[in-house]
């Protein structure tokens, strides 16, 4: 059993931590965008750009991936291990870019990442924390402060701003229309984030409906980036039971292990293409006939009309991410309430998760 004391509700350093992400994208907007558009010349002539992370990280590629793509750039993200480790599967050289993103930029499989890329002579970008470290990388693009809980949450959201300030610069040259589309939307963020967080009471009582049960969660396009993260937060932050998949692939078989007796959340960002928007609705109109406990994040469907949503206002589709992960970081955090556990240790306080943790370095 656990041997230290849950936090107080608002005690742990992923609740504080959390709710400084509006502070720190508007410091973001401030500082960040001169290093964004030296990233974006780094970048600009490049072939493709592999996006490299793992965790967190990772999702945070796949955000970048829309980003860039939507900004007209062939972008690609891989799994720190696979990118450094299948080389031949990643063929790289120097007319590619490479987004290497990493917190701390400690792990081997970060650092053997980097290090390939910058062997094979790439065009190189990190994104990490202020005090990351990324030896060799020509240019990082710094975050927030290292974050001292296990569930990272301001980093996250701080890395896609980052990642989405430099595929503003780049669409200047490939796809301007959109540049000022991009613009306007990160202006917002900051307080769309803000108003998130103050609506933190609404999230109390869907954690508190499934904290104890199986929870699925699922998403199309960009949205299946928060609802993979989701995952990590709950059973980091919570140690709870929860899967999630991309809403098509959730679909095709996985759907028929939900049950009445579980809990399921759809990630339905106003603002997506009309035909995800259609799919998305059916899918949740499945589980709302199997009676399962429905949660939507973004826009409620007609096909769940009892499901409980979280309305979030619309935002471009590609950025839509940075939003739309808040509120799933609340819930989170929320169920670790529910559940007794500390968001933050990422569960060493038990003697026996944290001797074997203790014989694996990542």
């Amino acid at each position: 059993m656990p041997s230290q004391t849950p936090p107080a509700p608002h005690d742990s350093a992923m609740y504080r931590t959390m709710h400084r992400q509006p502070e720190e994208l508007r410091r973001l907007l401030e500082e960040g965008w001169e290093p964004a558009e030296a990233a974006a010349d780094r970048l600009r002539q490049v072939r493709r750009i592999f996006l490299v992370g793992i965790g967190t990280s990772y999702h945070a590629a796949l955000a970048g991936e829309w980003m860039l793509r939507w900004a007209g750039v062939d972008a690609r993200a891989v799994m720190s291990p696979d990118f450094a480790d299948y080389a031949d599967s990643y063929p790289l050289g120097p007319d590619d870019g490479v987004v290497v993103l990493a917190h701390s930029g400690t792990k081997s499989s970060t650092s053997r990442s980097l290090a390939r890329a910058l062997s094979a002579g790439a065009h190189v970008v990190s994104v990490g924390s202020r005090t990351a470290e990324h030896p060799g990388s020509p240019l990082v693009l710094r975050t927030v402060d290292r974050e001292t809980s296990a569930a990272f949450t301001a980093s996250h959201t701080a890395a896609m701003l980052v990642v989405a300030q430099t595929a503003t610069h780049l669409a200047l040259s490939s796809r301007p229309s959109l540049a000022p589309v991009f613009l306007n939307t990160l202006g917002a963020l900051p307080d769309q984030v803000a108003n998130v967080l103050d609506r933190e009471n609404e999230i109390v009582p869907v954690a508190q409906a499934a904290a104890e049960r199986l929870i699925y969660a699922a998403g199309a396009g960009p949205s299946a980036v928060s609802a993979l993260e989701v995952v990590i937060k709950v059973r980091e932050a919570a140690q709870g039971h929860i899967d999630a998949l991309p809403l098509e692939q959730f679909l095709h078989g996985p759907l028929v292990t939900v049950n009445a007796e579980d809990f399921g959340i759809v990630v339905n960002v106003s603002g997506a293409m009309p035909i995800t928007a259609t799919r998305t609705g059916e899918v949740a109109g499945v589980l709302a006939a199997i009676g399962t406990p429905l949660w939507i994040v973004g826009t409620g469907v007609p096909q769940a009309p009892e499901a409980t949503v979280f309305a979030l206002p619309e935002v471009i589709e590609p950025l839509s991410t940075i939003l739309s992960v808040v509120p799933l970081q609340i819930f989170a955090h929320q169920v670790a309430v529910v559940r007794g556990t500390h968001p933050d240790l990422f569960r060493r306080d038990d003697p026996r998760y944290a001797a074997a943790l203790s014989t694996l370095a990542l």
